[in-house]
């Protein structure tokens, strides 16, 4: 537990670093969000053993590398994908005997899904001014993470019954309801103190859609969470890497994610905006 807490502190201290330098210098953050979002389709193609075919890794690697950082670029996003997929199949053609198609369709899902799911991080904070883009980053991170992390206390102190035995065997419904709790409860938090400390130009946080993400957004965070463990148990893997000690790969640590950031941009897109002007 202790070097679970201690890999969670040094997470968190460079993630605010990280926010600090990107709300003056964007680029840094589209950066280390690209980088993330490539580690985390490497750890997937490394589960599956996809990492040491070359003709797979590298059009999975450069497009989960370069369509956070190029989508801004309408006329790109066409281009990179329609050569990402036929990359994929041109390397099934060449190398039939080794690689077959279940293998080319676990790439694709594996790699779509991290990439496309992590970069409503950057699509949220392109969209918005920057502390704003600060406050969506923020939320959409802690929320899950909190939430998890609520879970797995709650799950180590008052855990009885068990959630998906099969699946993730130390999750237990009173975990997961603890979970759910934090996530929300800590989701007005970040609102808090955004709205305190950080918003001073009329900006005020619409703390009902701010609920109603941090209610879902914790539930949606059990679902990507025990989606990618059924991945892992199905390839027959503990964990998807062993990057950050205490919570295994940066898959590990970003499954709940994928799911749960596009879900705040949707409520931010469909129900009155979380951030708000005042008097609007």
């Amino acid at each position: 537990m202790k070097t679970r807490i201690l890999s969670a502190i040094i997470g968190i201290t460079f993630a605010i670093g990280v926010l600090i330098v990107g709300v003056h210098y964007k680029i840094v953050l589209d950066i280390v969000m690209a980088l993330i979002i490539a580690m985390c389709v490497f750890e997937g193609l490394s589960a599956k053993g996809l990492n040491k075919k070359i003709t797979v890794a590298a059009p999975c690697l450069a497009f989960s590398i370069l369509f956070p950082l190029f989508y801004s670029y309408h006329y790109v996003v066409p281009i990179l994908v329609f050569l990402f997929v036929l990359s994929l199949f041109l390397a099934m053609i060449f190398n039939h005997e080794n690689l077959v198609f279940p293998d080319l369709s676990f790439a694709l899902t594996i790699t779509l899904l991290c990439t496309l799911g992590l970069w409503t991080i950057v699509y949220m904070f392109d969209i918005s001014k920057p502390i704003i883009g600060a406050f969506y980053l923020v939320t959409s991170l802690a929320t899950p993470w909190l939430a998890d992390g609520g879970a797995y206390f709650g799950g180590s102190f008052l855990g009885k019954h068990k959630l998906c035995p099969k699946i993730s065997p130390k999750k237990t419904i009173e975990g997961a309801v603890t979970g759910v709790i934090v996530g929300t409860l800590l989701s007005f938090l970040v609102g808090i103190i955004f709205q305190t400390f950080f918003f001073k130009s009329g900006e005020s946080v619409n703390y009902i859609s701010l609920a109603i993400f941090g209610l879902t957004g914790s539930l949606i965070s059990i679902v990507g969470d025990l989606s990618f463990s059924l991945v892992k148990r199905s390839l027959g893997v503990k964990d998807y890497g062993s990057l950050i000690p205490g919570h295994g790969g940066m898959l590990d640590r970003f499954d709940s994610v994928i799911f749960t950031s596009p879900l705040l941009l949707i409520i931010i897109m469909f129900l009155p905006t979380i951030v708000e002007k005042a008097g609007q």
